[in-house]
């Protein structure tokens, strides 16, 4: 087995728990390939555990890598799906951050897990995302986003007028401090803190949510994942801010933005003994109520 390590730049207890993973997988008999920015925090003595170093999907491809452990949190392991991209190389979240969503095991239960993945007791999540592209050359960070696309404004003390399309067809002008267009992974994240519904991770929809809205008639609305979807933004000082993922880019508002299923899909290992219901009980105590306490459980 042949197993990549990503991780952002880790604090002290990152670098330990990382160190203990190679030299556990390395008394396995697993390949080991570290993310190349990680070879300089770890104790030199661990490096002769390592294949060898990486900085791309390329490199893991051409390797033939089985999977990809994202070591933090759901912001890690967003990171971690921009540099596999298209590889279609299966994504583990391992969880030293907060709440993670998107990171199946912990650090306590990593040993344990991991022979559950060695006997082939996962299943693959296959997490759609969103294509962005803008009528003009723009050089975008990232052209596709895995939890969501927003729009905001440029200074804090505009409002935005944003104006929408769904194939083709008006949906709404948004008088808000923004819009998020959500896929159903993030609907636990940005989205769900502005009032838009949780969503299955397997759902094949889209969620527009506004930030603020100035009229209370407006809520978010679910459309169907094959939604081509056209922005318009005005503003008073003609800019806005575009954020794919946590990556924000400045924009012209005399540019129009379209959002579309991509092509790809990314691959979320998932073990069986874990489900989307129970992460939302736990991590979000959605539910909690004294009378569902053995339900729950």
């Amino acid at each position: 087995m042949k197993i990549a390590l990503y991780s952002r730049t880790p604090d002290h207890n990152g670098i330990q728990f990382i160190t203990q993973v190679i030299h556990f997988l390395h008394q396995e008999n697993v390949e080991v390939w570290l993310f190349e920015n990680l070879k300089k925090d770890i104790p030199s003595s661990e490096l002769d555990d390592i294949q060898g170093v990486f900085s791309n999907s390329q490199q893991l491809t051409k390797q033939s890598v089985n999977f990809l452990f994202s070591i933090g949190g759901d912001g890690t392991f967003i990171d971690a799906a921009k540099l596999i991209a298209d590889s279609q190389i299966p994504i583990l979240g391992i969880n030293t951050g907060r709440i993670g969503f998107l990171t199946g095991i912990n650090k306590t239960n990593f040993q344990e897990s991991f022979y559950g993945l060695q006997k082939g007791e996962y299943t693959i999540d296959n997490r759609a995302l969103l294509h962005v592209d803008a009528d003009s050359d723009l050089q975008f960070p990232s052209s596709f986003a895995l939890n969501d696309v927003s729009i905001h404004p440029y200074s804090e003390d505009s409002i935005l007028a944003i104006h929408v399309w769904a194939n083709g067809e008006k949906v709404n002008t948004y008088w808000s401090d923004g819009l998020i267009v959500s896929t159903a992974t993030g609907s636990t994240a940005y989205s769900l803190s502005c009032g838009g519904p949780i969503l299955t991770p397997d759902t094949d929809v889209i969620v527009l949510t506004p930030i603020a809205s100035h009229s209370l008639t407006v809520r978010p609305i679910v459309l169907p994942s094959c939604s081509e979807i056209k922005i318009q933004v005005e503003s008073r000082n003609h800019d806005f801010i575009l954020t794919i993922d946590s990556q924000r880019t400045p924009l012209k508002t005399n540019i129009t933005l379209t959002i579309t299923p991509e092509h790809f899909t990314i691959q979320s290992v998932r073990l069986l003994k874990t489900d989307f219901y129970s992460v939302i009980r736990e991590k979000l105590l959605w539910g909690i109520d004294k009378r569902n306490i053995c339900d729950n459980e």
